[in-house]
């Protein structure tokens, strides 16, 4: 005589979907920094429920492991020292990331205390000394993002 077929083990208690969707979250947070629209994305492409991804990402923020604000500050400062560019393109690169305007703001606002734009397109134009005419330091910087008032003045310093 043949054994009962055994229930589908798709349909899994939603207890052990819940805890399977929280370590898949937990593994996508361990490859490195995410925003929280990011998890809540990925949370959403796995079929998490509304609720469930709203508890999920609460536990994550009181655990520390989704902080944008703290993740926004990080991204800055290593995207500022890798590759200087202006405030308007740095918003956009913050945007584009899935962080609210709040936290954007916050940390644009910390970002740029310390220093202005000009320096940073100074900095960019000696790091790319090679590029002789004013006409291509002005390219490359408007490439990074930098307003015509910024480019206007460096490239001005740099013929006088």
């Amino acid at each position: 005589m043949k054994p009962l077929p055994s229930p589908s083990r798709s349909a899994a208690p939603p207890d052990h979907a819940a805890e399977r969707l929280e370590q898949a979250a937990l593994r996508y947070l361990t490859r490195r920094d995410r925003t929280e629209a990011q998890v809540r994305a990925y949370l959403e492409r796995a079929g998490a429920a509304p609720t469930v991804i709203a508890t999920l990402l609460g536990q994550f923020r009181r655990r520390g492991y989704v902080n944008d604000a703290a993740y926004a500050g990080r991204w800055v400062e290593a995207r500022l020292t890798q590759r200087p560019m202006g405030r308007d393109r740095l918003e956009a690169e913050l945007m584009a990331q899935g962080f609210e305007p709040p936290t954007i703001e916050a940390a644009l606002a910390r970002a740029y205390a310390g220093r202005t734009e000009e320096e940073l397109a100074q900095a960019l134009l000696r790091q790319r000394s090679r590029l002789q005419t004013a006409a291509k330091q002005a390219t490359l910087l408007r490439r990074h993002g930098f307003s015509d008032d910024i480019i206007q003045h460096c490239v001005g310093d740099q013929d006088s």
